[in-house]
């Protein structure tokens, strides 16, 4: 088998490494089934957004320069641009640096906020599992205890005072 060009693919190499394991013994029917499965990782959405936002954080550093004529008449815009972004990258610079420093700012928020509700949602977590487990166990016997109730003594019956009008002065 040859290491290097095409004869070696990573589809190869797998099934031979999983051909060896399971000769050996050395690999569960369950890890066995799951080789084959080609399941990318689940993405963190928070985490994703930061990474993507912080790629363009910054205004100044533009996009790449690309057109959709071909030929000759391309070649010619893409330099018409080129040529145009480095004359003006002073100008563009001073114009957008107060738009950087937001974007700056914007991010560190976002990540903070991002951060706080990962906290959250792993405090839910946490409290829906103690839930679980409260309501689950087998709880402890509750003692019950008799309601007395106690006769009041009457209240004395007294004639109660009339109110009185407050006196004009």
């Amino acid at each position: 088998m040859k290491l290097f060009g095409k004869d070696v693919t990573a589809k190869k190499l797998l099934d031979v490494v999983k051909e060896r394991l399971s000769a050996r013994g050395l690999l569960p029917p369950s890890e066995d089934a799951g080789l084959d499965r080609d399941v990318e990782a689940p993405v963190e959405a928070f985490a994703f957004a930061v990474e993507s936002m912080s790629e363009h954080v910054d205004t100044t550093r533009g996009l790449p320069i690309e057109t959709h004529r071909d030929g000759l008449q391309g070649r010619a815009v893409v330099l018409a641009k080129q040529t145009f972004r480095k004359v003006g990258q002073l100008f563009i610079n001073e114009a957008l640096a107060r738009q950087v420093v937001f974007n700056g700012h914007v991010l560190d928020g976002y990540s903070q906020l991002s951060a706080e509700v990962m906290r959250l949602r792993s405090r839910v977590a946490e409290l829906e599992a103690e839930l679980e487990r409260a309501t689950t166990s087998p709880k402890a016997p509750v003692l019950e205890v008799p309601s007395v109730k106690a006769a009041k003594p009457a209240a004395p019956k007294t004639k109660a005072a009339k109110p009185r009008k407050p006196r004009a002065r």
